[in-house]
């Protein structure tokens, strides 16, 4: 456990645990309701949150297996769960249960939209990112505790890690506030793309690691 103080008080953060996943699952629903890209790849608002929830309890149940997934003491503040160098990459053919469900849950225009996205989402990465590294799966911070530091306190056990090995950090993300944030990190936009006229921008950033 890592003890950092944001402006107001003192934040531990801890590696989640299992039996957190369903919290931290609804925590980056409530996050990502609004986010555009999810409202994109989730046009009928009725059941977007529990598809949310479902698609993030898939994602951090298959990543806690590598260890980098942190959550913050004693308040349920925030969730970060990365992927490390060397863990083998997502295809279309190891996610197609996961997208098989999804066409159950949102039918198949979602599905549809999803798979373009990680199949362009994958290119951006052996473009800018062929070699071994780290990548932010995900980053959320309750929306009552936003704007307090939480967020890139949650960080920075796995961009500390990154730094010691001489590897690269790289992550997706769809607004212009993260675009921001994430740059005050160090990370920089590799490439703007869309998946169709009417979609909202994803932006692909790389963080080089900084020499002590």
């Amino acid at each position: 456990m890592i003890r950092m103080s944001t402006e107001s008080t003192e934040v531990a953060i801890a590696l989640l645990s299992n039996k957190e996943i369903d919290r931290a699952a609804a925590l980056m629903a409530s996050a990502f309701a609004n986010d555009p890209l999810v409202n994109y790849l989730l046009p009928k608002a009725q059941n977007r949150l529990d598809v949310i929830r479902w698609f993030w309890q898939e994602a951090l149940q298959r990543n806690h297996q590598y260890g980098h997934s942190y959550t913050t003491a004693p308040g349920f503040w925030g969730v970060a769960s990365w992927l490390p160098p060397g863990v083998p990459r997502e295809t279309i053919w190891t996610l197609w249960p996961l997208v098989l469900q999804g066409w159950l849950q949102t039918g198949w225009q979602s599905s549809y939209r999803l798979l373009s996205l990680l199949e362009c989402a994958e290119k951006l990465r052996d473009r800018y990112c062929s070699k071994p590294h780290w990548c932010l799966d995900g980053l959320a911070v309750a929306p009552e505790s936003q704007g307090k530091g939480i967020g890139g306190l949650l960080l920075q056990p796995a961009l500390a890690l990154a730094d010691q090995e001489g590897k690269a950090c790289c992550l997706y993300t769809s607004t212009e506030g993260a675009v921001r944030f994430y740059q005050r990190l160090g990370f920089v936009v590799c490439e703007e793309i869309r998946l169709q006229r009417e979609a909202p921008p994803l932006w692909l950033m790389v963080r080089s690691p900084k020499v002590s």
